[in-house]
């Protein structure tokens, strides 16, 4: 019987501290939330929310913590999480809202749009919400714009590469039709050569038989003359 009562005192003195630990994490960070440091509040959101008793719900906080420390997408992950969570129009409306501000500053103005008119839908009397309405759809139309130029910038790239590339195989074929009529040529040229150089050594050849026969001529000629003086008697 002492045992369980004493079983019973710790786990109240266990469950005391920790609701005490989850309030003080809290108050801490609302503390550090005024004093403009978003990133130590927002560590100390996350430790009380998970000390906290799962009834207690610190997501709107945690998410603005966020967003105010630049962890845009953090906050609408956040954000998304909790609409589905809210019954109140107005509270709704206002998730949506803040949902629009994080994608907007990471530059989603489609999505952005999306929230906002969602955020208009359950409070259409928001006229924060439609002034920042008429932002995001400027914003969208914008990047729309430059996309498309960039599209078409990228398009004229690639046709004046296309361009290039053809001048360039253009050229290269030239190149190539080019140097195959100079070799070609040198080949004509060469063989050409080697004709004349061929007939120039006929024509020699020919000259050296015709200076050949003609000696043999003379020779011949004179060797009659000389048979016919010695086989006679002069005398």
């Amino acid at each position: 019987m002492k045992l369980v009562f004493l079983a019973s005192c710790l786990l109240f003195t266990t469950a005391f501290g920790l609701s005490q630990d989850w309030k003080k994490d809290l108050n801490e960070a609302r503390k550090l939330y005024k004093e403009s440091k978003y990133g130590e509040s927002l560590k100390k959101y996350q430790s009380a929310q998970k000390l906290a008793p799962k009834s207690i719900d610190l997501s709107d906080e945690i998410a603005q913590s966020s967003y105010k420390a630049n962890e845009f997408e953090k906050a609408e992950k956040i954000y998304n999480q909790s609409s589905s969570k809210k019954g109140n129009p107005v509270q709704k409306a206002k998730t949506y809202h803040n949902l629009g501000n994080s994608k907007m500053k990471q530059k989603k103005y489609d999505e952005a749009v999306e929230a906002y008119k969602e955020s208009l839908r359950n409070n259409p009397k928001d006229e924060e919400t439609r002034y920042n309405l008429s932002e995001a759809l400027k914003k969208q139309k914008a990047q729309q714009k430059n996309q498309q130029d960039q599209k078409q910038q990228s398009q004229q790239n690639q046709n004046q590469n296309q361009q290039q590339q053809n001048q360039q195989n253009q050229n290269q074929q030239q190149n190539q039709q080019s140097q195959q009529q100079r070799q070609s040529q040198q080949n004509g040229e060469q063989q050409r050569k080697s004709q004349l150089s061929d007939k120039k050594t006929e024509r020699m050849l020919d000259e050296l038989v015709k200076k050949e026969m003609e000696t043999k001529k003379k020779l011949d000629g004179n060797k009659g003359k000389s048979s016919k003086n010695t086989s006679g008697k002069d005398w």
